[in-house]
């Protein structure tokens, strides 16, 4: 499937996902939640430097977005929006999640229920990333319409352009 085709069919997508209050992630994941009939909790973590910027967890009651709270408000908001991607793409991935990891990520929950865990890892397949990265941007995009994901600094603009055009594949 070309890019231009992926992002048709994630427009359709994510037109039906109303956001109540634009460029927050709490209401995106409400949104999110609301338009899966299935829950979404956020869960900000310090996360190690060698450690996923985030990661979407699966259970049989909930979808848990751990994001990295260490790092600047718009790439937290970037990493929800990615998890969600992945989690609207319909993207699972099995991944052994050892009892010591899943108490540090989630203290409350019992490690035996998580179904799926999905992490950026080497290796990991690129499509689906690229799909990820597609919807995050749609997403955002459909929260403020008319305007881009957020606001780029004049400084960062052609920086930004190079890594649309290298996910684009212009």
């Amino acid at each position: 499937m070309t890019n231009s085709r992926w992002t048709r069919r994630y427009t359709r997508l994510v037109r039906g996902i109303r956001v109540r209050r634009a460029g927050d992630s709490e209401a995106l994941c409400q949104a999110v939640s609301e338009y899966l009939k299935h829950p979404i909790q956020l869960l900000p973590l310090p996360l190690p430097p060698d450690a996923p910027c985030g990661l979407l967890i699966t259970t049989t009651n909930a979808h848990y977005v751990v994001y990295d709270n260490t790092t600047g408000p718009l790439h937290q908001r970037h990493i929800v929006a990615h998890e969600l991607g992945h989690l609207l793409a319909g993207h699972l991935a099995q991944m052994t999640l050892n009892a010591d990891v899943a108490q540090l990520l989630m203290p409350n929950l019992d490690p035996g229920v998580v179904r799926t865990v999905l992490a950026r890892t080497p290796g990991y397949d690129a499509r689906s990333e690229r799909e990820a990265e597609i919807i995050a941007d749609l997403l955002w995009r459909h929260t403020r319409p008319g305007e881009s994901t957020w606001p780029v600094p004049p400084a960062a603009t052609a920086l930004v352009e190079r890594i649309r055009q290298s996910l684009a594949g212009d």
